[in-house]
């Protein structure tokens, strides 16, 4: 499992679409799965910049990680963990063998750039207001999981999501590499 983190806009979708060509291996974004659960409520907490509740997420995530086989295939997962009860789960679920970890892989992009990224790309969500608040959900619940990940001795490869996307895609390659 390759777990992609990063706040929206980072560049997470272009770098895990060119990871599942590359290794012919399946993407688990966990806001695709939730705007295709067309779950009304889901649908108002993104649409308002808010994170779904975790045993919800972690309910869909189950059902995705059973379809593809995840005990005995390499995947990418993007999107979550997204709370430290999240990150707990995942925590477990390698502990217990359910998942095998290959790389967690956190794309860095400042505030300025992921804000003229998204406003660039004019979807529903991508207002001014509820990317801020994105931003400081990001930093009051995302970024803990990430010290978490490293508290219980996980590794995070830090990469430079500013750079063009083949030079992005250079770093995680390089990442990746020394993990054969």
């Amino acid at each position: 499992m390759i777990v992609l983190f990063g706040v929206v806009g980072s560049g997470k979708s272009e770098q895990a679409t060119r990871l599942m060509a590359r290794y012919k291996i399946p993407h688990i974004s966990t806001s695709k799965i939730l705007r295709d659960n067309a779950d009304p409520q889901h649908q108002a907490l993104i649409l308002a910049g808010r994170l779904v509740p975790d045993n919800e997420t972690l309910e869909l995530l189950e059902k995705e990680l059973k379809i593809i086989n995840a005990k005995n295939n390499e995947f990418i997962l993007d999107g979550a963990p997204r709370s430290v009860p999240q990150a707990k789960w995942l925590d477990q679920k390698i502990k217990n063998g359910e998942l095998k970890l290959t790389a967690i892989i956190h794309l860095q992009v400042s505030k300025e750039v992921v804000l003229e990224r998204l406003l660039a790309r004019g979807r529903d969500d991508d207002k001014e207001d509820i990317i801020i608040q994105r931003f400081e959900q990001y930093d009051n619940i995302t970024t803990p999981v990430l010290e978490y990940l490293k508290s219980v001795g996980y590794h995070i490869h830090e990469i430079d999501g500013e750079k063009s996307p083949d030079e992005v895609e250079q770093q995680i390659d390089t990442v990746l590499d020394a993990k054969k």
